[in-house]
C-alpha cells in the first residue's frame, strides 16, 4: 500500500502542482525508492541506467523524423494544395467547405501525423475559405477542431510508434490497424457536417470539372506520395518504420528544395531547431516514462493491479469499457502524448491477460486520447484553433459539441468491434 501511494500519490501531486509529466514521473520513482529502501541505499547508478535506456532505443529516432515532416509539410506550401485536392473532390456538396475540411484533414494526416501540425498549419486555410463562403467562424472552428484529431489516427502517427515501442508491438500492425477506424472517422464527421449544414443553410459550391479535379490532384500529388511511400515500404519489408521515418523526410526534402522551392536555408534551419525543441522535451517524458515503468515491473505493481481486477471484473468487454472511460478522463486533464507514456506500461500487461489483441487497445487508446486534444479542460487542439480563429473559448466549446457524437460514436465501435482495427493487420501481416 505505501509502493502505491507513493508511486501513484506522488505522480498526482507533482503534476497538479505543475511539474512537467517526465520529471513528475521521475519524482515519483524515487519516492518508491525512498519509502522502500530510505534515502541512504538509492541506486542512483540504476536510475541514471534506467533513464538513458528509455531513451536507447532505434524505434523511438522515428519520433524526431515525423516531427520534422510535419513542419517540411505545413511551411513547403502543402496546405494549400491539399485543400484544393478536398475542394474539388467534395466541395459540391451541401456544407461543401466543411466536407472539403475533414477530407484535407483526412489527406494532411497521412503527412504530418500530428493534430496540433494539422490544427495550426492546415486549419488558418480551411477557416479563411469557410468565412469567405458564409459559413459561421465558430462552426468553422468546430470543425477544424474535431478533424485535426484524424491526424494521429490515419498513418503515419506518432503516437502510433510511441506506442508500439512501449508495448513492445508492431508499429506496422498499429499503423494498418489505425486505418479503417480514420477513414470511418472521417466519413462520420462529414455525416454529421451534411446534416448541420442542411439545417443551418450553408452554401452548396459549382462542381469542379474533370480538368480542374486532374489539375488540383496533380498539383498536390507529389506531397500526397508521402504516406505511400512509408507504407508500401514497411509492409513490402524494405524498410522499417524507423527507417521509412527517414526516407520520408528526404523524400519531403526534396519536394520543398527542389521541386517547389518553398523553403530558404534559413527557414530550414529554425524548422530543425523547432523540431529539436519539441523533441527534447519529448526525450525527457521518455526517460522518465522508461524508469517509472521499471518500478512497476521492479515492485510488481502491474501485477497486483491485475490480481485485483481480475477478481473483480470477468468480462474483457466490461474491462475495455471501464478502461476506455479511465482513458477519457486522463486525457481530458493530460497530453496525449505523456499520456501514452504514462498508461501504456500499465495497461497493456492488464489488457493482455484479458486476451485483448494490444494493437486493437492500442488504436482505441490512441483515439480515445485524440478526442481528449478537443475535450476541455485541457485541450491541446482547442487552444490552437480557438487562437488561430481568434473567437471565445467557450463559443469554440459550444459549437463543437454536436461533434462530440460521432468521435464517441466512433470510440465505441472500435472498441467493441475488434474486426474494425484488426482486419487489415490480419489481412496483410499474419
Amino acid at each position: 500500500m505505501i509502493i502505491l501511494l507513493a508511486l501513484f500519490g506522488t505522480l498526482i501531486v507533482l503534476m497538479i502542482v505543475g511539474v512537467p509529466v517526465g520529471l513528475a514521473m521521475i519524482g515519483a520513482s524515487v519516492a518508491v525508492l525512498l519509502s522502500n529502501r530510505g534515502f541512504d541505499n538509492i541506486p542512483y547508478e540504476m536510475l541514471a541506467q534506467r533513464t538513458l535506456y528509455g531513451v536507447n532505443s532505434f524505434t523511438l529516432l522515428a519520433i524526431p523524423a515525423f516531427l520534422l515532416i510535419g513542419r517540411l509539410m505545413n511551411a513547403s506550401g502543402i496546405s494549400d494544395r491539399v485543400f484544393n485536392v478536398a475542394r474539388s473532390l467534395v466541395g459540391h456538396l451541401r456544407g461543401g467547405l466543411g466536407h472539403v475540411n475533414v477530407l484535407s484533414s483526412m489527406i494532411f494526416a497521412g503527412m504530418s501525423g500530428s493534430a496540433v501540425a494539422d490544427a495550426g498549419g492546415l486549419g488558418p486555410v480551411q477557416m479563411r475559405a469557410m468565412e469567405k463562403d458564409g459559413y459561421d467562424r465558430g462552426f468553422s472552428a468546430a470543425v477544424t477542431a474535431s478533424s485535426a484529431t484524424i491526424g494521429p489516427i490515419i498513418p503515419p502517427s506518432i503516437p502510433a510508434v510511441i506506442y508500439g515501442a512501449l508495448a513492445n508491438t508492431s508499429i506496422a500492425a498499429v499503423f494498418l490497424g489505425s486505418i479503417i477506424p480514420g477513414i470511418l472517422m472521417g466519413l462520420s464527421l462529414m455525416a454529421l457536417v451534411f446534416i448541420m449544414s442542411h439545417r443551418r443553410g450553408y452554401p452548396v459550391s459549382k462542381r469542379a470539372r474533370l480538368s480542374e479535379i486532374i489539375a488540383a490532384i496533380g498539383a498536390g500529388f507529389l506531397p500526397m506520395m508521402t504516406p505511400v511511400i512509408i507504407i508500401v515500404g514497411i509492409l513490402s519489408g524494405i524498410f522499417t518504420p524507423t527507417e521509412a521515418s527517414v526516407i520520408a523526410v528526404g523524400y519531403c526534402m526534396i519536394i520543398a528544395f527542389l521541386v517547389y522551392r518553398t523553403i530558404s536555408l534559413r527557414e530550414f534551419w529554425v524548422i530543425c531547431r523547432d523540431t529539436a525543441v519539441d523533441t527534447a522535451a519529448l526525450l525527457v517524458i521518455i526517460a522518465g516514462s522508461a524508469l517509472y515503468a521499471w518500478v512497476l515491473a521492479r515492485y510488481q505493481v502491474t501485477s497486483q493491479i491485475i490480481d485485483f481486477l481480475s477478481g473483480a471484473i470477468e468480462s474483457k468487454y466490461l474491462l475495455l469499457f471501464l478502461l476506455m472511460i479511465f482513458v477519457l478522463v486522463i486525457g481530458c486533464f493530460i497530453d496525449s502524448v505523456p499520456a501514452l507514456f504514462l498508461l501504456t506500461p500499465i495497461l497493456v500487461p492488464l489488457v493482455v491477460s484479458y486476451g485483448i489483441d494490444p494493437v486493437h487497445f492500442g488504436v482505441a487508446m490512441i483515439f480515445n486520447l485524440m478526442i481528449g486534444l478537443v475535450t476541455p479542460p485541457v485541450g491541446t487542439v482547442l487552444f490552437t484553433v480557438q487562437k488561430v480563429a481568434n473567437i471565445p473559448y467557450g463559443e469554440l466549446v459550444r459549437e463543437i459539441m454536436p461533434f462530440y457524437i460521432p468521435l464517441f460514436g466512433m470510440l465505441l465501435a472500435i472498441t467493441f468491434i475488434p474486426g474494425l482495427v484488426m482486419f487489415l493487420p490480419n489481412l496483410l501481416l499474419r
